[in-house]
């Protein structure tokens, strides 16, 4: 089983590692690279970002080491590009409750465009905040950092951007 790496108390990187990945975005990688989703346990059970479709198992196996995918409650898409937003879907099977949440209005644009228009998105702004428990996150939109869609989120608590 493929394991998690937690980076704080009670945050994980439950990403993918694409070994044989030699060029991203136009840079060479001759040692691969990370599809980056962090998973933070708190009263809700929040995820951050997802990976390339082709690794939605080792994400799965990585979330598994640590907590059953079916309780996560809160899904937070940073970034609709395929190497975040890839297993959205196969998140949403394991966990359907998950509350999705996307930069507004552009991320909730693009996930309803690339996994249809039932999927429940909310959509926020810079400043606007979320309550999981001890932590309060904040978002902040960051358009055209690299798509239209790009926000990053703050957790306070840990002093961690996302």
């Amino acid at each position: 089983m493929l394991s998690s790496v937690e980076i704080k108390p009670d945050v994980y990187f439950v990403g993918a590692l694409d070994w044989n990945a030699r060029e991203f975005h136009g840079y060479t990688t001759e040692q691969g690279i990370t599809y980056n989703a962090y998973l933070i346990l708190d009263e809700k059970v929040t995820l951050i970002d997802t990976v390339k479709r082709p690794f939605s198992e080792e994400l799965v196996e990585r979330i598994k080491s640590i907590i059953d995918p079916a309780k996560i409650d809160v899904l937070i898409c940073n970034h609709i590009e395929m190497d975040h937003s890839g297993s959205v879907p196969r998140i949403l099977e394991l966990a359907p409750n998950a509350e999705v949440y996307a930069s507004a209005p552009q991320g909730v644009k693009e996930l309803k465009a690339f996994y249809g228009e039932n999927i429940n998105v909310n959509g926020v702004k810079t400043g606007d905040t979320l309550n999981i428990g001890k932590r309060t996150l904040t978002f902040v939109q960051t358009p055209m950092v690299h798509w239209p869609d790009n926000m990053v989120t703050y957790s306070d608590y840990d002093k961690i951007l996302f």
